[in-house]
């Protein structure tokens, strides 16, 4: 089964509250923090080496600390997605606290709002693919659609068809779906740009963008399966290496 997000079970007249579940969120803490101090090391061993009139060694050093900040702001996007992501379902009305990070592609601003079921139109989704270095990723994006016209970006599920796939917001989707007494509307699958390690350089489709015929959604999911696969193969490799290779 896959992880739910963290939910306060309620009846009808107690208000029900979804956040990311707790080991999601430490997770990318310690991610945060790990990278964040290898990149303050690495920045100062390229100033040491700079200091010593070590030019093309501390470029290179500089050059790498660099990377890696650009990697430690997009973890830190990520923990404050996870972090901040808050949705209560009262008995008349949804709250939204949806802070910037949710979307790591698509960068929508922060939002705090507070909608009557009957202003609810419908939430929308589609799958999300973007390729990047001859691999695949695959996301499901869901956006409330309101009656008077305007969408509001709500979450996204990542690494979908993946051994590591982690679908914890459908669930918060599907209880909107069922409180507002709305249809939930499937918009196919998209391609969009994904840049460099779909860190930079990334670029999501328009929301009103056509679905991809059939052929070509299969074919992404089985090279985003691929992707997934390959990723979790290097992990075993370099943990077997390390092992071998003792202390």
């Amino acid at each position: 089964m896959p992880p739910a997000p963290s939910v306060v079970p309620s009846d009808n007249t107690d208000p029900t509250i979804f956040r990311t579940p707790s080991w999601a969120r430490y997770f990318s803490l310690i991610a945060t923090i790990i990278l964040g101090g290898v990149t303050a090391m690495m920045l100062a061993v390229a100033i040491l080496v700079l200091f010593k009139q070590g030019w093309w060694l501390g470029a290179f050093i500089a050059a790498l600390a660099t990377f890696m900040a650009g990697l430690t702001g997009y973890v830190l996007r990520d923990l404050r997605g996870k972090w901040g992501l808050r949705v209560t379902l009262l008995p008349d009305r949804l709250v939204l606290d949806l802070p910037a990070g949710r979307s790591l592609i698509h960068r929508p601003a922060a939002q705090h709002l507070t909608i009557p079921y009957g202003d609810i139109d419908a939430v929308e989704t589609r799958l999300e693919a973007y390729p990047s270095l001859g691999m695949e990723m695959l996301q499901r994006a869901y956006v409330l659609s309101r009656k008077q016209g305007d969408k509001i970006f709500l979450f996204e599920d990542r690494a979908l068809g993946t051994p590591i796939e982690t679908p914890m917001v459908t669930q918060i989707a599907e209880a909107i779906v069922a409180r507002a007494h709305v249809p939930l509307h499937d918009l196919g699958m998209v391609e969009g740009r994904g840049g460099l390690l779909a860190v930079w350089g990334t670029h999501a489709p328009d929301w009103a963008a056509p679905s991809l015929p059939l052929a070509q959604q299969l074919r992404l999911w089985r090279h985003a399966a691929a992707t997934g696969t390959f990723a979790i193969a290097v992990i075993i490799v370099a943990l077997a290496i390390r092992l071998i290779a003792g202390p």
